[in-house]
């Protein structure tokens, strides 16, 4: 089974909580992502440490804390996980169909 490792962040952590929850529901509703061993869990960014998100295959940012990119890619540089932003009007409308696709689409693209 392949392994599917997503972390959300955010100020606290609660408004990515609720767009992991809905990412799981489409997950769920998906035959394709069916055969994955997936994992989605948010977190507040200022717990992101090595040891916390070493096992994670990506981080996607809340587009409100954008602006740590380079502090948080400073921080997981040593376990070569990509750190992205999600798209606003995606995070706004908890479009997480779409955010799902570009997570996939980032951990297939990233090397």
């Amino acid at each position: 089974m392949e392994k599917l490792s997503i972390c959300l962040a955010c100020n606290l952590g609660s408004s990515t909580s609720i767009l992991v929850n809905k990412m799981k529901q489409v997950a769920a509703g998906s035959q394709k992502l069916s055969s994955f061993d997936l994992t989605i869990d948010a977190i507040p960014a200022g717990n992101i440490n090595t040891e916390q998100v070493k096992d994670y295959q990506i981080i996607m940012l809340g587009p409100q804390i954008g602006h740590r990119r380079d502090e948080i890619e400073q921080k997981v540089i040593t376990y070569n996980i990509p750190v992205t932003i999600i798209n606003a009007a995606d995070y706004g409308s908890m479009n997480a169909a779409n955010i799902l696709k570009e997570a996939i689409y980032q951990i297939k693209t990233h090397n």
